[in-house]
């Protein structure tokens, strides 16, 4: 099992990879989409060989008498998906549009269904007008995504994703800062205890 201290260090590394890579993103999808497209094929081919690496490993090793494991199939098929991104790294491309649209309309749907059980189940006003307000919000990206499919709506999406992990990567920094400050002060007590 890992330290606490250890776990801190691990968020500090992972936080400074997201932000490099978010700026890289947010950077290129300005200035050259189509290489912004084969950055974001690349990584998440890599991160897919390693997960579905792991994911093999871990079955292997694993001592259960199943013969069937769905986590050896996961693996596989991160695998599988991976090498496809690296060989031709411009098919997310061609359905990268469709997916943000879908996936933006879904959350729209999702949030009005959780205001709507607000409602039900009478949660705080603010709430409810929250997720009325992101479901709207939500709703026109959407429908704009699906309308203007664009050059500019493709550089959009690009900057959107650098900023995306960029900002992913300032909240594992702020995290792995608290727990580190966590356990420096979790020391300090016991070092004053003694």
């Amino acid at each position: 099992m890992k330290t606490l201290k250890e776990q801190s260090w691990m968020l500090f590394v992972y936080a400074a990879l997201f932000i490099a890579i978010g700026m890289v993103e947010f950077i290129l999808g300005i200035i050259n989409p189509a290489l912004a497209i084969k950055v974001v094929s690349y990584i998440v081919a890599a991160g897919l060989l390693v997960v579905g690496l792991l994911y093999i490993v871990t079955s292997l090793i694993a001592e259960t008498k199943a013969f069937f494991k769905p986590i050896l199939v996961l693996g596989c098929v991160a695998i599988t998906l991976g090498v496809l991104l690296f060989v031709d790294p411009f098919i997310l491309s061609n359905y990268l549009v469709l997916f943000v649209a879908v996936l933006s309309l879904s959350l729209a749907a999702v949030l009005i269904a959780k205001a709507i059980i607000g409602i039900v189940f009478k949660y705080s006003a603010g709430w409810i007008v929250v997720y009325f307000l992101m479901a709207a919000v939500a709703i026109t990206l959407g429908v704009l995504i699906l309308v203007f499919q664009g050059q500019l709506t493709i550089k959009i999406i690009y900057c959107s994703i650098g900023l995306l992990v960029l900002a992913l990567g300032v909240l594992l920094l702020i995290f792995g800062i608290k727990v580190f400050a966590k356990k420096e002060s979790k020391e300090e007590t016991v070092v004053a205890e003694q």
